[in-house]
């Protein structure tokens, strides 16, 4: 949320000359670094890996990426090339011994089986060769972390529930909201999407049941067999409209038409800054 702070902790082995750095600049309208600290290692053995904390700060609404990579310094600035073996120039020469072979092979049996050999233990040492030149082009470790950075607030609020499906449901971005189906799944009917979510708008936070009045004991309402509802919540990840479509079915039937579809239109509105306009 805006305004707070957030950590991470990442395993770190200085004696090794390896630290974590950022790897790209930050996007300081979004968040800023307020701290790095490295916590030593709770035993005593020599050379024992302890964590780097890096320790943020949400600065205004939106979504950026944190990327932090785990190198050594002074290899940032180019290090000693690795010799190894060019596998172009092994080829050729497998390419004139096989050649040599060829033209020589009514000469000697045994000239061709030694050329024939030397051929394979040439290929296998520019395989190796390229197994090296893979191995030296390998980068620093890098990791990246997405960070999106929400009212302050909005996540303690709890989500609006909608049951008509003629109203459409508005709501701000970065609040949840849930829809309330009738359930009943004694019968074999549960509730389903019938189309896949539009992930830019809106996104599924989770589904639970619940019996009517949460009763358990028979002869109570909500006893067994007399159905329920099923909640689905949502996040409002991003403006714009879109529907979202139900369909309630057994799940093992194939090529049955749903006994019963909704379908909830829902606008989703961009989330303004405290004190804007």
């Amino acid at each position: 949320e805006k305004g707070s702070e957030f950590a991470i902790v990442l395993e770190s082995n200085p004696t090794t000359g390896y630290t974590w750095r950022l790897a790209e600049p930050l996007d300081e309208k979004i968040i800023t670094l307020e701290k790095m600290e490295y916590e030593e290692p709770e035993t005593e053995r020599l050379g024992a890996s302890g964590e780097e904390k890096w320790t943020f700060k949400a600065e205004g609404l939106g979504e950026t990426t944190i990327s932090l990579v785990y190198s050594r310094p002074w290899e940032e600035e180019g290090k000693e090339p690795k010799e190894v073996a060019q596998p172009s120039a092994v080829s050729s020469e497998v390419s004139k011994e096989t050649t040599s072979s060829e033209t020589s092979a009514h000469e000697s049996g045994s000239e061709v089986a030694e050329s024939s050999e030397k051929a394979e233990a040439d290929e296998k040492k520019a395989e190796e060769a390229t197994g090296e030149s893979m191995a030296a082009a390998e980068e620093a470790t890098t990791l990246t972390f997405h960070v999106k950075v929400v009212k302050k607030g909005s996540m303690d609020k709890a989500a609006k529930k909608y049951e008509d499906e003629s109203a459409t449901i508005e709501v701000e971005q970065d609040l949840k909201f849930a829809v309330v189906l009738a359930s009943n799944p004694t019968t074999g009917y549960a509730w389903r999407l019938a189309e896949p979510l539009d992930e830019t708008v809106v996104e599924l936070v989770s589904t639970e049941y619940e019996r009517k009045g949460g009763a358990k004991k028979e002869g109570e309402d909500g006893a067994v067999g007399s159905g329920g509802e099923e909640v689905w919540t949502f996040l409002a990840v991003g403006a714009g409209e879109t529907e979202i479509k139900f369909e309630y079915v057994r799940s093992w039937e194939k090529g049955v038409a749903p006994q019963e579809k909704k379908t909830f239109k829902v606008e989703v509105k961009a989330a303004e800054e405290e004190g804007g306009h």
